[in-house]
């Protein structure tokens, strides 16, 4: 896989798959590196320490590594990383701490068969309709016996504050985009317990270790960094970005004030999947 680093990160030609709008634009990208990852970086190292075989100088890869937050556990893990995304502007957050990268679908990545000893999908099989097709691709990439492990938010997951936050932004003209909807309502729910995401695992040729629908405890329990994260993430970003400065100012107090009031330990339930490429 090419090893470019920004600006020039190679483009992979995906055939087959059609074309589909890339919704973690520029704008989504800085936000989600500085609010997103108070969630996604403690999530990323849930998912690296269930790996069965040590990483130190294994060739893996993180596919839908987004901002990098996967990416980081995994290098200071001492594994050597490449890396995919289907957002170039996510790509290029932060380049000089980013290994070799580039754009591609999960469906389609840009690697050789059986080049990789492990394969990590932290939270990217969830955007896809079919999601097996991913599993699939995923498996294809790594050696006999590699290791293939994805997580994933359970449909179970629910959370006042979170939802609290939601509220203030809709009262403040937000409304959640079309793809998010689809997203929630469509897409997630194909893996969103553990039973779906075993059975298409399966499907995929996957050799099952082990799945989890469980409770992480991320350590994140002030209402000012639900807050930050929550706004942080791609449907919302946008918006936030273009309220006037007051206005924003405003919303981020309005919602920080209302998860105050219901405010537990925010513990995400997600599951893990955690499987090997036949051999």
């Amino acid at each position: 896989m090419g090893g470019g680093r920004p600006p020039g990160y190679p483009v992979a030609t995906v055939t087959g798959l059609g074309l589909r709008p890339d919704h973690y634009g520029s704008v989504a990208a800085r936000a989600w590196s500085e609010g997103a990852s108070l969630v996604y970086r403690p999530l990323a190292e849930a998912l690296v320490t269930r790996c069965p075989d040590p990483l130190v100088d294994r060739l893996v890869a993180d596919v839908g590594t987004g901002t990098g937050a996967c990416t980081d556990v995994l290098l200071s893990s001492g594994a050597r990383v490449i890396a995919t995304d289907f957002s170039e502007d996510m790509l290029r957050i932060a380049p000089s701490r980013r290994p070799p990268a580039t754009v591609a679908d999960v469906r389609a990545l840009p690697i050789r068969s059986r080049a990789l000893d492990a394969v990590f999908a932290a939270f990217v099989l969830n955007h896809l309709d079919d999601p097996q097709a991913g599993l699939v691709e995923l498996r294809r990439a790594v050696r006999p016996g590699g290791a293939v492990l994805a997580d994933v938010f359970s449909s179970r997951s629910h959370h006042e504050a979170r939802d609290a936050i939601d509220a203030v932004a809709v009262a403040a003209g937000w409304e959640p985009p079309r793809w998010y909807v689809a997203l929630k309502e469509s897409a997630a729910p194909l893996l969103g317990s553990a039973g779906h995401m075993e059975q298409a695992a399966r499907d995929a040729g996957l050799d099952v270790l082990g799945v989890e629908d469980t409770e992480v405890d991320i350590g994140l329990e002030e209402p000012e960094r639900l807050v930050a994260y929550r706004l942080g993430q791609a449907h919302l970003a946008p918006f936030v970005a273009g309220l006037p400065r007051s206005s924003r100012h405003r919303l981020v107090a309005e919602a920080t004030a209302a998860a105050r009031e219901v405010m537990s330990p925010y513990r995400p339930l997600v599951v893990f999947l955690v499987a090997r490429a036949p051999g």
